[in-house]
């Protein structure tokens, strides 16, 4: 006889170095910049006893730096992101996501030359809930983005 039994997959871990490049709209005119830093990801999933699926995926900014283009001021960025994903197996219902991050670039050596600030920050939220009848019972969408 079959028994259905909770499953973990091993987690993968990994990082990589990546260049990445923007633009800060905080200061007049506005500044483009180039960087670098590493990506740290971890992949998980696992399957319960009842069917659903769990899938986690973090990723995190490490050491990233930029320098603006023409002044050369220097910015420090520390940002994050999470992802996760919960399904039944076979028809993926209920589902469940998140997706989450934050990042803020941090101009160094504030002047007090911006009044609103030199620093961009934002932080972005997305939700969703489908019920197992696959109605959708939550759609949630904030986006925080600003000076400071």
């Amino acid at each position: 006889m079959f028994t259905p039994s909770a499953r973990a997959d091993t987690a993968v871990n990994t990082t990589a170095a990546f260049t990445f490049s923007g633009t800060n709209t905080c200061v007049i005119p506005a500044e483009d910049f180039a960087g670098t830093g590493g990506l740290h990801v971890i992949v998980s999933s696992s399957l319960s006893t009842d069917g659903m699926v769990h899938s986690h995926l973090k990723a995190n900014f490490q050491g990233m730096q930029a320098t603006a283009l023409i002044s050369g001021k220097k910015y420090q960025v520390p940002a994050s992101e999470t992802d996760s994903y919960e399904f039944d197996t076979p028809d993926f219902a209920p589902f469940h996501t998140t997706f989450e991050f934050m990042v803020q670039f941090i101009r160094v050596g504030e002047g007090g030359t911006y009044i609103f600030g030199d620093d961009f920050f934002e932080h972005f939220l997305a939700h969703a809930t489908i019920n197992a009848n696959g109605v959708v019972t939550v759609d949630d969408l904030t986006d925080d983005t600003r000076c400071q």
